[in-house]
């Protein structure tokens, strides 16, 4: 189901509702334009997922389906993104996924659409560039101001996955068993090549703690301008999950060192030690970086958390203290899915301000919830 608001936020109409369909993103173009899509699952016998996508030329107050190539295979975790850059590729629609499959092996997969997303007839297929059995996790993608455009995908090494419903720090990974590499299209969507590496990442496959990577970039006129930013959940330190953070000032194919971004007590005992996960990030007109993700420090169960919020004015060198945005907790047991789904979300509006999401079950079932949060710069 996709929600449009005309007023900030503060209110919300129902438009559309895409039949048995998951992973849905969205976004807004130029001119009012906005994008929906999903995966789909198909009436056959296997519930195939392929890709849906719909465009609004009305800023979502009505929807028309795209036209979609029959071949597409079955996909996972589509992003779609809007290139609203005033660069000659403006207007350009991109989704990236991967395909949700192990014979043959998953690949990344890139569908550009230079029509205003009317139709997606192309498909670009990526192999894994280090693991014989891979498996990824996407994240969001971005466009620079010169319209490039970039994606951040983990590859995960399949034979190594540690998926359990246990919290314990003897379920967490023991070495490094991904990478998190960074695509990108220089040529609206023609051809899509490794731009580079960030490194390698302790992924954990645990189910509190899974949760994708995810990406931003720079677009505003300081000093740090089209510089790209990560973050991801990685469990390198204390056999927990911390929430990580790495740059890149030149187009994405050096990455500065990971360092921790979430500011809880490093001096827990070792069987309460919180579990950090589902991280955003996102840059507002004024090049403020923010980062969201779901907290445990008050949780020494490391079942339930509160969404919390960093921000740095200088590039993601230093950083502000955290802040709680949610005023209530979303609580969990041993017996429900403990993770809240795979990816939250953190914009920056056209004023600079900051629009986490999150879920929470504060009203007995699980719920999707914003705020609002301003950074000031003090000039």
């Amino acid at each position: 189901m996709f929600y449009v608001s005309f007023d900030g936020g503060a209110t919300w109409s129902h438009t559309l509702t895409v039949p048995v369909a998951v992973d849905p993103s969205c976004a807004i173009g130029p001119g009012g334009a906005a994008f929906a899509s999903s995966v789909h699952d198909l009436p056959d016998e296997k519930g195939t997922p392929v890709l849906s996508v719909y465009r609004s030329s009305d800023g979502g107050r009505t929807w028309k389906p795209s036209s979609i190539r029959g071949d597409i295979p079955p996909i996972d975790r589509p992003y779609l993104t809007v290139d609203d850059t005033d660069s000659v590729f403006k207007n350009h629609i991109y989704v990236h996924a991967y395909r949700y499959s192990r014979k043959p092996a998953a690949d990344v997969l890139f569908f550009p659409a230079s029509n205003e997303g009317r139709s997606f007839e192309n498909i670009l297929v990526n192999r894994a560039t280090t693991f014989e059995k891979p498996w990824f996790f996407p994240a969001n993608g971005v466009v620079g101001n010169d319209g490039t455009f970039f994606a951040l995908i983990a590859e995960l090494d399949d034979s190594k996955r540690n998926m359990s419903y246990r919290t314990d720090a003897a379920s967490a990974p023991s070495a490094a068993n991904a990478v998190l590499n960074v695509f990108a299209s220089h040529d609206g969507g023609k051809t899509l090549g490794l731009a580079g590496k960030i490194g390698d990442a302790y992924y954990d496959w645990r189910v509190p703690q899974l949760s994708l990577p995810a990406l931003a970039i720079d677009r505003s006129r300081g000093p740090f301008r089209d510089q790209l930013y990560a973050v991801w959940p990685d469990a390198r330190y204390d056999h927990r999950t911390k929430i990580l953070f790495s740059s890149s000032m030149d187009h994405g194919r050096t990455w500065t060192a990971p360092t921790v971004v979430d500011d809880d007590a490093t001096d827990h005992a070792a069987n309460s030690r919180p579990n950090n996960f589902m991280p955003m990030v996102a840059v507002n007109r004024d090049g403020v970086v923010g980062v969201s993700w779901y907290d445990r420090r008050d949780h020494p169960d490391n079942l339930g958390y509160y969404a919390r919020f960093r921000s740095s004015v200088d590039g993601g060198r230093t950083w502000l203290p955290s802040v709680r945005v949610s005023t209530a907790a979303h609580m969990s047991s041993e017996d429900t899915r403990k993770n809240s789904g795979d990816t939250a979300g953190l914009a920056a509006d056209a004023g600079g301000v900051f629009h986490p999401v999150w879920i929470d079950n504060r009203t007995g079932v699980p719920q999707m919830w914003t705020a609002t949060v301003k950074v000031q710069v003090l000039k």
